[in-house]
């Protein structure tokens, strides 16, 4: 395996995904599994030369995490093909910062062994043969992001509206007497308002609604309108890159500001 790869551990098995849309929780439920005892599976990824056990939505850890790690990380190794993967649990998690593991698991901790040969796991899930157009990387079970998201999508909302009122009183971009122009304006507002709604009751289509939203946004065409949908279609891909080109506009405002100045 190459790339990110999501692990569930159920039962006495480690379950694997790869190059699939689906969160954690998303690939949990199509299992068939309850989604009411999610919080208390043991998951994580493997990514560059980390593995990563957690549990809950503060992806945290405690000794049946501990256990897990020491216990699974010979057959994961094995899997993946690394005998050299570091182990960690839990994430400590900021806001516009990088997510950095939290407690390292030590060689010598490590008593698992490697009973049998582990084949990758195939989800019944299109997606896993052709490989997503797109890696979302945003996690929507994490708490934080969540109110994030409510509060960036809503104050992309209420910049789009008054945009489009300006742009429909100056008839150059937007006419109200244009039926393509005002379904393409509420198609934007609609899916926006889904896209907060889905954010707040923890629904995952609030993932694919915003896109769709960012899309018909920079389709209005108008320079304003196709900055924040490009800022946007950020955010919903991975708020970090959102957060870096904040960032970036922000040192370029200030570059400017001091070439006025002096």
């Amino acid at each position: 395996m190459s790339g990110k790869v999501l692990f569930l551990i159920i039962g006495n098995e480690v379950k694997y995904l790869q190059n699939s849309p689906m969160d954690h929780r998303e690939w949990y439920a199509s299992l068939g599994y309850d989604l009411n005892l999610f919080e208390n599976v043991v998951r994580g990824f493997v990514e560059g030369n980390r593995i990563i056990f957690y549990k809950g939505s503060s992806f945290q850890y405690d000794e049946e995490v501990i256990s897990a790690a020491r216990k699974f990380t010979p057959n994961i190794r094995y899997t993946c093909s690394n005998p050299s993967l570091e182990v960690y649990c839990g994430i400590y998690f900021q806001p516009g910062s990088k997510w950095e593991p939290i407690l390292k698991i030590n060689e010598n901790e490590i008593t698992g062994f490697v009973s049998t040969p582990v084949k990758e796991e195939k989800v019944p899930h299109a997606a896993m043969e052709t490989g997503p157009i797109l890696e979302l990387k945003n996690d929507y079970d994490d708490k934080q992001f969540l109110k994030k998201a409510t509060i960036v999508t809503s104050i992309v909302l209420v910049l789009t509206l008054i945009i489009k009122i300006l742009l429909f009183q100056k008839k150059v971009v937007l006419n109200l007497q244009n039926a393509t122009d005002v379904l393409l304006a509420f198609g934007q507002i609609a899916l926006l308002g889904a896209t907060i709604f889905g954010y707040l009751k923890k629904k995952s289509f609030a993932k694919y609604s915003g896109i769709m939203a960012s899309l018909l946004i920079i389709f209005t065409l108008d320079i304003y309108d196709v900055i924040i949908g490009i800022l946007y279609f950020l955010f919903c891909i991975d708020h970090n890159y959102f957060v870096k080109s904040i960032d970036f506009v922000k040192k370029l405002l200030n570059s400017k500001n001091q070439n006025k100045s002096s």
